[in-house]
Parts: C-alpha cells; structure tokens; sequence
C-alpha cells in the first residue's frame, strides 16, 4: 500500500488542533506519517516533529522541510485551518495518486489567469503528489513573499512544465479561510500578493511560450 506523510506547517493557533486531529490520525494507515513543523510557535509546539527548524520559514519554508524530512512514498501538503466533512478522504487521496500526478481540488479562478488565458492549478491548502516527483520539482519557491500567495500555482506551473498531470479531488475536508495569513486586506498580505503575483505571472508567460 502506498503510504502518505501529511506536512502540515503550523504557527501558535492551538485552537485549531481539536479539529485537524480528528481530520486527519483517523485515517492514517500503517506507514503514514503526521509531520508538523513548528514555525516558530510560543510556546513551542508539543505535538510538533523533531528536529524542529527553531524558526518561522513561512508556508513554503516549512512545507519543504516537512517534505525533506518524509520517508513515506507520497507527501500530502494539509493546511492546520481544516474540519473534516466526510470519512474516507485521505483514502481518496491514497487512490488517486501515483507518479507524475498532483492531486487535489483544482481550481481556476480569475486571480490565476494570465493575459486572458485560463491557468487551472491545485489549492495549496491540500496538495498531494509523489515524494520523489515533489523533490524534484523543488517544493514549494522559498524566495516568493510571505504569506505565500501564489506558491500553489508557481508548483504547479513548474509540474505541468515538467509534463505533470493536474489531477482534481475534491477531498471531504472544509478549508477555514483567513485564519492564520490574516485578510486579504491588511496592508502586508496586499503587498505579499502583489509581488507573488507579478512573480507568477512572469513564470507562467514562460511556460505558455515554451509550450507553443
């Protein structure tokens, strides 16, 4: 049976554990992996992996040490701010994955369109694929401002360049928005995503000419 480590960085919020634990140690099979990287937390994390990085490296930072650190065949990239809706969802996942696919629930909003053209890529907040295939890529891009916006669709970008399947899931689990990155509309996270996505917009003009 393939087996999944779920990354999950994670910054104080403790009022978010009740509901990720029930989400997710039900449906972990032998093998599997629950790997929480401590970004900086105060107090630190009890429930956190070891070694711990001692420092916040963001959503991207503290993905890719969560991803170098697995041993299992597939990494499940899992956002802490989740409440489960439906049993059986990381077995869909363990389903759907296999090597050269990333899988999640795909989207296509206006936000990641580029000179018109519709770019669909898997949300960041539950992205799976195969461990080696994620090396590879280089997880997520550490150099983008944090909070991150616009990582998911930069790996994304960079799989389909690398001839990767997209593929959509629609996992049983309910994303709480907007509870550990602040509102859209903090002066901060405004500035973060604007400069993400001029970045994002930069890669895909690439990888849309390179496909021509």
């Amino acid at each position: 049976m393939l087996t999944i480590a779920i990354v999950t960085p994670w910054t104080d919020h403790l009022e978010l554990a009740d509901d990720y634990f029930e989400a997710v140690l039900p449906e972990m099979e032998p093998g599997d992996e629950n790997i929480i990287v401590d970004n900086g937390s105060e107090p630190p994390l009890r429930f956190a992996c070891s070694p711990s990085p001692g420092a916040n490296l963001g959503f991207c930072g503290g993905s890719n040490y969560g991803l170098r650190l697995a041993t299992a065949d597939a990494v499940l990239f899992l956002n802490n701010d989740i409440v489960v809706e439906a049993t059986g969802w990381l077995s869909n996942v363990r389903e759907a994955l296999e090597p050269g696919v990333l899988v999640g629930p795909l989207r296509d909003g206006l936000h990641a369109h580029v000179d018109g053209q519709s770019i669909p890529y898997i949300d960041g907040w539950c992205l799976a694929g195969m461990r080696e295939d994620l090396l590879a890529l280089g997880g997520f891009n550490e150099t983008l401002t944090e909070p991150a916006y616009y990582s998911d669709n930069l790996l994304c970008l960079e799989a389909k360049a690398a001839g990767m399947e997209l593929r959509n899931l629609n996992v049983g689990l309910r994303h709480l928005q907007n509870r550990t990155a602040g509102t859209q509309w903090e002066p901060s996270v405004q500035a973060a995503s604007s400069d993400n996505r001029a970045r994002y917009q930069a890669r895909a003009r690439d990888v849309l000419a390179a496909a021509v």
